[in-house]
């Protein structure tokens, strides 16, 4: 099986929706992403590791940068929600870098 790396950076973001923009330009989801957990569920397990010959492994940077409101939402819900997606597909892994 083929690795592909993806680089999801948060660095710079200071609201969520800001966020939700980087993860839906990373993973090209279409315009009409809904920028919340529902829609990162719903688009990610369409978009994200959806290659069955190919692993995705999606480090994840910036996090640190994030304010610190929004680094415990990220921690708590969005990491889950990707954690959920590499469940349900296998061809994903997210990793945070420091």
């Amino acid at each position: 099986m083929k690795e592909k790396q993806i680089i999801l950076d948060f660095t710079g973001c200071k609201y969520i929706t800001e966020v939700h923009w980087k993860i839906r330009d990373t993973f090209y989801f279409p315009s009409f992403y809904g920028e919340n957990l529902d829609a990162l569920w719903d688009m990610g397990c369409d978009y994200i590791g959806s290659d069955d010959e190919v692993l995705e492994l999606v480090k994840i940077r910036g996090v640190d940068t994030l304010p610190k409101e929004i680094r415990e939402y990220f921690f708590n819900r969005i990491m889950e929600v990707f954690y959920r997606i590499a469940d349900f597909n296998g061809n994903v892994k997210f990793e945070i870098e420091d």
